[in-house]
C-alpha cells in the first residue's frame, strides 16, 4: 500500500490535493491503493517522507501570497525528488459562533490563509487574531473557544460548521485564487515521452560569489530556457548571501537544459530537485 504524508487533519486543502493525486494515480493503476497519514505541521509532513511515508503532498506556492517559506527552506537541503505538481482552486469562508458580527472577539485562521483573506480580516475591528497550523484546526479551536469566536475555513469544509450562526461564504481576496502543491518522493519520476515538463532546482551560493543571479539568468537565456520563477532564500551564513530556488520549463535531460545546467554547475553548487509533468491551469 502507498502511504502519503500531508498536513492534517482531514479536509484541509492539503488533504483535498492529496485525494486528487490519489484519484489521478488510481485512474492509471486501478489496483493501486493509498493511505493518507496526517501531520500537525508542514515541517513534520516533509520530514515523514522517506521514513514513515513513501510520498508527501505539500503546498509550495499560492497565487496571491507567493511561496510557502517553511516548505522552501526544507527543499533547499533535501535528497527528496519532486515527482508531480497539482494546482488546486482555493476559496475560504468565514464561520462565526456568535449571534452578531459585533459580538466577535476572536478569529482563528491558518497562517498561510491569513494573507489570502487579508481584506476581510483587516476589516474586523477589536478582534484578536489567532494563527493556526491548519484550516481545520482553526475551526476546532473556534468551536472550543465558544460563542464569541469565529474561524476562516475552506469552502469545502462548511459541512463541519453546520452549527455556526454566521456564514460568509467567500472571504478570499481573489476569485481565481490557486495553490500549487508538490508531490515528493525518495525516487525520481521516470520520464514519459510527449509530456510537458517542469524542472525545479536550487543554486547554492555558499561561497558568496558576486554576480550569481546574473550568471544563472545568462546561462539559461543563452540556451533559450524559459524561467518560470526565481526565489531567493537566505543562506543563514551572513546578511546578503542567498540561495536561489528556480523553476524552469522542460526536463533536465533536454539537451538545451542540460547544457545550461552544466554551465551553471561549472561555477556553483546546483541541486536538481526534480523534473515532473507540468500541471495545466
Amino acid at each position: 500500500m502507498l502511504t502519503i504524508a500531508t498536513l492534517g487533519p482531514k479536509d484541509t486543502f492539503s488533504d483535498l490535493a492529496t485525494k486528487r493525486y490519489i484519484q489521478a494515480i488510481q485512474a492509471k493503476q486501478p489496483v493501486q491503493t493509498a493511505d493518507i497519514k496526517y501531520y500537525g505541521t508542514l515541517t513534520q509532513t516533509f520530514q515523514a517522507v522517506g521514513k514513515e511515508c513513501q510520498l508527501g503532498v505539500l503546498p509550495i506556492e499560492n497565487l496571491s501570497e507567493g511561496y510557502v517559506q517553511v516548505v522552501l527552506d526544507q527543499l533547499l537541503d533535501t535528497k527528496l525528488s519532486v515527482i508531480s505538481e497539482l494546482l488546486l482552486p482555493i476559496q475560504f469562508s468565514f464561520v462565526g459562533f456568535c449571534q452578531e458580527m459585533s459580538e466577535l472577539t476572536d478569529l482563528y485562521v491558518q497562517f498561510v490563509a491569513h494573507g489570502q483573506c487579508a481584506e476581510f480580516i483587516n476589516g474586523l475591528e477589536g478582534v484578536k487574531i489567532h494563527n493556526t497550523q491548519s484550516n481545520i484546526e482553526s475551526l476546532v479551536l473556534a468551536k472550543k473557544h465558544g460563542n464569541k469566536a469565529g474561524a476562516i475555513i475552506p469552502q469545502h469544509a462548511l459541512s463541519h460548521a453546520a452549527d455556526a450562526n454566521i456564514i460568509n461564504n467567500d472571504v478570499t481576496n481573489y476569485a481565481n485564487n490557486q495553490t500549487r502543491f508538490l508531490v515528493l518522493s525518495e525516487t525520481p519520476q521516470a520520464r514519459i515521452a510527449d509530456k510537458q515538463y517542469k524542472t525545479t532546482l536550487v543554486v547554492n551560493n555558499k561561497q558568496d560569489c558576486p554576480g550569481v543571479l546574473g550568471n544563472i539568468v545568462s546561462a539559461f537565456a543563452l540556451q533559450k530556457v524559459n524561467l518560470t520563477s526565481i526565489m531567493s532564500r537566505p543562506t543563514r551564513s551572513q546578511i546578503g548571501n542567498y540561495h536561489f530556488f528556480i523553476d524552469i520549463d522542460g526536463h533536465q535531460e533536454d539537451p538545451h537544459i542540460a547544457t545550461a545546467l552544466a554551465e551553471i554547475q561549472s561555477s556553483y553548487d546546483v541541486t536538481v530537485i526534480g523534473s515532473y509533468i507540468k500541471a495545466l491551469n
